[in-house]
């Protein structure tokens, strides 16, 4: 579940939820590595929203997706990955069904305090026709710290940018933009 807040509401009222469910397989040879997923995606806006904003028009988004995503290690601190998604079902029925993602994983060789902390960088760009083919963009950099485990999770803080067609599912003919940093458990 992705929910998107008010902060500035007194009751920090919900905006937009996404709720997501999927299968997926994936592979891994070396340095090549891929999924298949399908996957179901309804968002939902929230009841203080629509309350407070009456000329809303509610979208009532909801699809199921199957996608391919392929990816090749060139080297211990170079991934890039990419792939293509199709909207198998969707209301509503006029939202354009294709979807393309793409990107790189920068992972600094050099390390700091006895290989504890590796800089790192993320750069996604993903482009679909429901937003009328304009690309979204987030680029990440931060630290990733190597002995912080948490169970088997790995911990990064990172500083982001988005820019493009929201992410939010009401929202997404809408251009969102922000600047954020976010603490991160990866497995």
């Amino acid at each position: 579940m992705f929910s998107l807040f008010d902060l500035s509401a007194a009751s920090l009222d919900l905006v937009n939820a996404d709720y997501n469910v999927g299968v997926l397989t994936a592979y891994r040879s070396g340095g090549f590595s891929g999924f298949l997923r399908l996957h179901h995606q309804i968002s939902h806006l929230g009841d203080e929203f629509l309350l407070s904003n009456p000329q809303t028009q509610r979208i009532n988004l909801s699809y199921e997706e199957i996608d391919i995503k392929l990816s090749y290690e060139w080297f211990s601190w170079l991934r890039t990955y990419g792939g293509a998604g199709y909207l198998v079902h969707r209301y509503p029925s006029n939202v354009k069904p294709v979807s393309t993602q793409w990107g790189v994983e920068w992972t600094s060789p050099v390390s700091f305090f006895d290989g504890s902390i590796h800089p790192i960088c993320y750069m996604d760009f993903q482009i679909n026709g429901r937003s009328d083919w304009a690309i979204a963009q987030s680029l990440m950099a931060g630290l990733r710290f190597e002995n912080a485990h948490i169970g088997n999770r790995q911990l990064q803080v990172l500083a982001e940018y988005f820019a493009g067609p929201s992410p939010d599912g009401q929202f997404y003919t809408r251009h969102a933009q922000w600047f954020g940093i976010g603490l991160h458990f990866y497995f």
